[in-house]
């Protein structure tokens, strides 16, 4: 699979930790794509956003970038455009969790775990819409 330079370069943004960077990037391809994979661009914006409203101290917007985000991934799984989707969702899944918590305890601030975008390698890296 020949992925998109683009999206190659957001990936790794995402997983240098410039998420605004990412965001940014992997917009440009959004806006152009109107198939099947738009959704999951989306997706992968908007918990990059989140992780960026986490940078910025505003765990409010992280949260709900975060849920938005997996919403719009899960139908995704298990990868997409060679991008490892069960993985990503158990990290940010795990972040979601130790939010949530945090919201309803207020106790010490979570350090969150970080998803990262790893590339899946064999038959199942193949987009799920190609599948279909």
């Amino acid at each position: 699979m020949e992925h998109d330079p683009r999206f190659l370069k957001g990936i790794d943004e995402f997983n240098r930790g410039l998420f605004y960077q990412a965001h940014e990037t992997l917009e440009e391809i959004w806006l152009e794509d109107h198939g099947p994979e738009r959704e999951f661009y989306q997706g992968i914006i908007q918990v990059a956003a989140g992780y960026f409203k986490w940078q910025q101290e505003v765990p409010v917007g992280t949260l709900k970038l975060l849920r938005a985000g997996v919403r719009r991934i899960e139908p995704y799984r298990p990868a997409c455009l060679g991008v490892d989707v069960t993985e990503f969702l158990a990290t940010v899944g795990a972040d979601l969790a130790a939010l949530e918590a945090w919201f309803e305890s207020r106790g010490a601030v979570p350090e969150l775990r970080i998803a990262r975008l790893s590339l899946a390698a064999g038959p199942d890296s193949a987009s799920r819409a190609s599948r279909e």
